[in-house]
């Protein structure tokens, strides 16, 4: 398996990505102004994913970025969803507009939107909706965008595509490089910035250090049905997006040898799963990058913060950490479940003490969205990945307790 590419093709992926999507969003931005002087983008846009995390396997042909927005002049409030049981949605919500007169200040600095339909009432709540302000706005002003830079981005070389795979919007950038490069970019909503204290446990300096994390809200809206969603709550649905932290999950490993041997891991855990697939293993199927990452995170949480981790505990190589991915997937495959690292994670508090997403007590299983077949399916793909890393893994000098705890707290529901 070969997943390796050379730094500078890196770099030349990344001078590409980065000059089409700053002509693509500086023109978004004027058109967004045009629409509505009210409604901000933000040129800078924000990398993450395996693209920005280190993670990237065989090539770099795929980006994935958060592009900022504001609604400005508007107070918004994020409110919890529930479901028709009155269960509250682990990090989902709606947004209500709180502002006094509320009718009067939409009218007045966002008629356009208005008229779409954007802002629609709910019981006596004006409500932002997801699936309109994606389709009537978003989508309409990338397709302005791209008819008018077309000419520019053939100028310099650039032929773009547009796709649709809402709420991301995905462009195919084709360039001199041998391959097209996609890039979904994802309109977030600008909440608010945290400021959170790290505590130096975690960092890879001698003390503490307070890192800013910005918190968007990503669009979301039921396209399937869903009964258990009220009928009215199914186009005004928020994401919570945890980007920012993930990235820093990410960051901290730069400097810290073992944290790099479960990144390595990880990366060698995707390159299998690409082979895999090919062979139609159904463990392989089942799992995506970010489930791949999840479970990275939760190796990293474990193993490597020594206020969770057992006592004088060291990870003695990729080998070893490679052992702890097998063993946290193969108890994945046997509950069928894999909560999301940022929802419900009572370790959390150790890595971000008093953050967003370490006050969020309720977890979510990220199979929850996946076919119930296809995941029960998946441990009979398993030894599958053991037998295509046979020598490049051991278990023989696994911390049993890691594993107890991965399986009777971690996975706990």
């Amino acid at each position: 398996m070969d997943y390796e590419f050379s730094a500078d093709l890196w770099e030349q992926a990344c001078a590409v990505v980065d000059e089409v999507l700053d002509i693509i969003l500086s023109e978004l931005k004027t058109q967004a102004q045009k629409m509505s002087e009210n409604l901000e983008i933000d040129v800078r846009f924000i990398r993450q994913a395996s693209a920005r995390q280190g993670l990237k396997i065989v090539a770099p042909d795929e980006f994935d970025a958060i592009v900022p927005f504001k609604l400005k002049g508007l107070d918004l409030k994020e409110v919890r969803l529930k479901d028709t049981d009155g269960k509250v949605l682990p990090g989902q919500m709606r947004m209500s507009v709180q502002n006094p007169s509320a009718k009067s200040v939409l009218t007045e600095r966002f008629p356009r939107l208005l008229t779409l339909g954007v802002f629609q009432m709910d019981q006596g709540t004006w409500l932002i909706n997801t699936k309109l302000l994606q389709e009537k706005v978003f989508k309409s002003l990338m397709d302005k965008t791209l008819s008018i830079t077309e000419d520019s981005l053939k100028r310099k070389g650039y032929n773009v595509t547009r796709g649709s795979r809402p709420p991301t919007m995905n462009i195919k950038i084709f360039s001199n490089l041998q391959f097209p490069i996609d890039v979904d970019f994802v309109p977030g909503l600008n909440l608010r910035d945290e400021a959170v204290m790290i505590p130096d446990s975690v960092t890879t300096h001698p003390r503490s250090i307070r890192m800013n994390f910005p918190r968007f809200g990503l669009m979301k809206w039921i396209s399937k049905e869903n009964p258990r969603m009220r009928e009215q709550d199914k186009d005004v649905i928020w994401r919570n997006c945890s980007s920012s932290y993930e990235r820093y999950m990410f960051d901290m490993c730069l400097n810290n040898r073992e944290r790099l041997y479960i990144v390595t891991a990880c990366r060698i855990m995707k390159a299998v799963v690409k082979t895999l697939r090919k062979r139609q293993n159904h463990a392989a199927n089942l799992l995506t990058s970010y489930h791949l990452k999840t479970i990275a995170m939760y190796c990293i949480e474990l193993l490597t913060v020594p206020t969770v981790a057992p006592t004088d505990f060291h990870l003695g190589g990729v080998r070893e950490a490679l052992g702890y991915f097998l063993k946290f997937l193969k108890l994945v495959f046997d509950k069928e479940t894999l909560p999301e690292f940022f929802l419900g994670n009572e370790y959390l508090e150790k890595i971000f003490p008093d953050s967003y997403f370490a006050d969020e007590h309720r977890k979510y299983n990220l199979f929850a969205k996946e076919n119930p077949r296809q995941v029960e399916a998946a441990k009979y793909g398993f030894g599958g990945m053991e037998a295509i890393l046979e020598g490049c893994y051991t278990y023989a000098s696994l911390n049993e307790s890691v594993i107890r705890c991965f399986e009777n707290r971690v996975l706990r529901m």
